[in-house]
């Protein structure tokens, strides 16, 4: 099958995207720890913060991508989530207050600047003050633009999809706990086709019913699966002092802020979301596996090869295990161009490995 394309890695393996010392062995650390998943192409994202902080992440990230030959080979862009989403409770997520900021053309442009023109993807809030002039500055050039973390209202979600939003960043999640029954804005973009939406299909984020009825209500066509994986992918259970406060890592899986039942990001790999889409929301096996592979790939073709198998075409392969039964998802081979990463043999049983 094609490698599993993820718009949304913000660390993996004890490193982060985030670390204010963020340093380009660590991008490579992460790339070659994604390889393993099964995973040929993924957005490196970068977080709220200040913006001097911001501007040498995506810096690190950039020198990286030009630099390294396996974070080129993997990595189509950047995508920044943040500073320009809402401060409020719930919507804001795991987000730190005191580094979100209205949106701004000048510095946006700070921030491009510092990419050196290699963001690809941006997730606002559009009822900040100045987002819709941010989302015309910024689609006209072809980056995606994405909302999320926000609470935005029937007419401004219009204007901002008018302005050029394209989709929704794990939409259902970064929203308010308690919403209107019927009318509120999950409903809203969720009803919307011009709006593409991604999901985090962990079994944390999303309830199976749940996931169920949004991927039927957007259609395969309009769905994205991502992992929204942070730096705790990989490492055991426990308590770990992270950025923007401690976290909690679960022994089902599951990212908190240490002390509240408030999620943190994921762990999760593409595989499992794969077999999750299967188990949870009861999509056949191709059809799951499209919603990580070729929709990412649709939705981001301004700036990927389109997928083949054809002679001559650069590889992007992988090859797992697929038990249907179970169902699980496990990865052998994963080849993109000249890179080859072999997970392990498996044991016999999926369930322990």
């Amino acid at each position: 099958m094609p490698g599993f394309f993820d718009l949304q890695v913000n660390g993996f393996d004890g490193r982060s995207f985030a670390g204010p010392e963020v340093a380009i062995e660590d991008v490579e650390h992460i790339a070659r720890a994604v390889l393993r998943t099964g995973t040929t192409r993924f957005l490196p994202t970068v977080i709220s913060a200040d913006l001097d902080t911001l501007c040498r992440q995506l810096s690190v990230l950039a020198e990286a991508i030009e630099r390294n030959p396996l974070v080129r080979a993997m990595c189509p862009g950047i995508h920044l989530e943040g500073p320009f989403i809402s401060p409020e409770d719930g919507p804001r997520g795991a987000h730190r207050r005191q580094f979100l900021r209205d949106p701004s053309i000048a510095d946006y442009e700070k921030l491009h600047d510092a990419a050196r023109g290699r963001m690809v993807m941006l997730t606002l809030s559009p009822e900040r003050p100045g987002a819709l002039e941010l989302i015309r500055h910024v689609a006209s050039r072809g980056v995606v633009v994405a909302l999320g973390h926000h609470r935005a209202d029937d007419e401004t979600l219009e204007g901002a999809i008018a302005a050029g939003a394209r989709v929704c960043t794990h939409l259902g999640n970064g929203s308010d706990a308690m919403l209107p029954r019927l009318a509120n804005y999950i409903w809203r973009q969720l009803g919307e086709d011009r709006l593409w939406a991604t999901f985090i299909a962990d079994g944390h984020h999303l309830p199976a019913a749940t996931l169920r009825c949004m991927l039927r209500a957007k259609g395969l066509e309009r769905s994205i699966l991502v992992t929204d994986v942070n730096e705790l992918a990989g490492m055991p259970p426990g308590r770990y002092t992270r950025r923007g406060g401690d976290a909690e890592l679960t022994k089902d899986g599951k990212v908190v802020l240490a002390g509240t039942p408030y999620l943190a990001g994921s762990v999760a790999t593409m595989p499992l979301l794969v077999a999750n889409a299967v188990r949870h929301a009861g999509l056949a096996f191709p059809d799951a596996v499209r919603l990580a592979t070729l929709q990412p790939e649709s939705l981001m073709r301004r700036y990927v090869t389109s997928w083949s198998c054809e002679p001559g075409q650069s590889a992007n392969v992988a090859q797992l295990d697929w038990y249907p039964t179970e169902p699980a998802l496990h990865p052998r081979i994963t080849v993109i161009e000249r890179f080859v990463s072999e997970t392990e043999k498996l044991r016999r049983n999926p369930k322990t490995t």
